[in-house]
C-alpha cells in the first residue's frame, strides 16, 4: 500500500490589524505656554485675593495656588506690583466681553432698567472683589497707586466710551454728566459689594439696586419704550 500525505488545506490569509495610534496633539509651542501659565497665575491671584485679602496675597502663595514654581512665576511676573496690575487689565477685559454679552441679549429699554444689576452680577463676583482688594492696597503701595491709577485711567476711559454708545443705541441724547453718572453707579455697586460681604444682607441689596434702576429712569426720561 501506498500512503499519500494528505493534502494541506490552504491557510487562510492573516489579516494583520493594525492598531491605529491617538493621534499625537501638536506640541504646544513656547508662546502658548507661557500664555497658559499666565493665565493660570491671574486666576490664582483672583482667588487668593478674594478668599485672603491683599496682604495675605504673596508670589509664594500665588504660585502654589496656580501650581508652578516660583522662578515659573518671577519669570512671568517679577514683582507683586506687576500681578496685581495683570489682575487688574485681565479683569476689565474679562468684564467688557460680559457686558456686551448682557447688552446683545437686550432690547434698549431692558439695557436701562438691568444695568444696575448688570453691574452687580459682574462687580460682586470674586473678581471684581479682587479688584476693590488691589485698590484699597494701592493707598499704602505709592508705587503701585502711581502704575494703577495710569492704568485706571485708560480703564475709565474706554468704559465711559462703552457706555456712551449704549446710551446712543438706546436712542437717547448723552446725558451732559454721562462720565460722571457712570463713574457714580460703578462706585454704588462697588460699596454694595463690599457690604454684602460682612452683612449679608441681600435684601438690602435687592432694594439698593431697584433704586439705582429708578434713578436710570429717571435720568433718562426719553427712553424709547420699544422691545
Amino acid at each position: 500500500m501506498s500512503t499519500q500525505t494528505p493534502a494541506r488545506r490552504p491557510k487562510p490569509d492573516r489579516v494583520q490589524a493594525k492598531s491605529k495610534a491617538p493621534a499625537r496633539r501638536p506640541r504646544r509651542t513656547q508662546t502658548e505656554r507661557s500664555a497658559d501659565t499666565r493665565s493660570r497665575l491671574i486666576q490664582a491671584a483672583i482667588t487668593c485675593l478674594y478668599r485672603t485679602g491683599y496682604s495675605a496675597t504673596t508670589i509664594t502663595t500665588v504660585a502654589e495656588e496656580a501650581g508652578v514654581s516660583r522662578g515659573a512665576m518671577t519669570h512671568q511676573f517679577p514683582a507683586k506690583t506687576d500681578l496685581m496690575l495683570a489682575v487688574v487689565q485681565s479683569v476689565f477685559e474679562d468684564d467688557s466681553n460680559l457686558y456686551n454679552a448682557a447688552v446683545a441679549s437686550m432690547t434698549p429699554r431692558q439695557w436701562s432698567q438691568s444695568f444696575p444689576r448688570t453691574m452687580w452680577n459682574i462687580i460682586s463676583r470674586p473678581s471684581g472683589i479682587a479688584v476693590m482688594e488691589i485698590m484699597l492696597a494701592s493707598r499704602s503701595d505709592p508705587g503701585l497707586a502711581k502704575k494703577l491709577r495710569a492704568l485706571q485711567t485708560d480703564i475709565d476711559k474706554r468704559a465711559h466710551k462703552w457706555s456712551a454708545e449704549r446710551v446712543r443705541a438706546a436712542d437717547l441724547p448723552l446725558h451732559p454728566d454721562a462720565d460722571a453718572i457712570h463713574e457714580l453707579y460703578v462706585a454704588a455697586v462697588r460699596g454694595l459689594a463690599l457690604r454684602a460681604i460682612f452683612m449679608n444682607n441681600d435684601a438690602g441689596v435687592e432694594k439698593s439696586l431697584e433704586v439705582l434702576s429708578q434713578a436710570t429712569r429717571l435720568l433718562y426720561r426719553d427712553l424709547k419704550r420699544r422691545d
